[in-house]
């Protein structure tokens, strides 16, 4: 069993927030309207919460291959302001794999804890 899961980074921008709100059909102007955005708690866009989640996903796989079943529970924790890079990551612990999405600066974005229903 690996003690830290294989991290991956995402370098946000406006380009990808949109190429993400195609896939998933997630127009919310909080994500693509600056000018919208400029008038919310945020201040500016930010990016899709599943943007981190699928980058945590896209460090499992890396980790374990795409044949390992997993069960994650998650917490999102805070916003990605498009333009900022994410990493995702996570160490092994007593319940299995502690996992995380951070920005550069540390604050954590997503937090949780991953299972793997069978060992790699």
């Amino acid at each position: 069993m690996t003690d830290k899961l294989t991290e991956q980074s995402l370098q946000t921008s406006a380009g990808i927030t949109r190429a993400y709100a195609d896939l998933s059909n997630d127009f919310n102007p909080l994500h693509l309207n600056p000018a919208f955005a400029a008038g919310t708690p945020f201040g500016a866009p930010i990016a899709h919460g599943a943007m981190a989640l699928d980058l945590l996903l896209n460090a499992v796989e890396a980790s374990f291959g795409p044949d390992h079943a997993a069960e994650i529970d998650i917490r999102f924790t805070a916003p990605v302001k498009v333009g900022e890079r994410i990493t995702a990551g996570g160490e092994a612990s007593d319940n299995g794999y502690d996992v995380w999405v951070r920005k550069d600066d540390g604050t954590v974005v997503l937090s949780g804890v991953l299972t793997l229903d069978r060992a790699p």
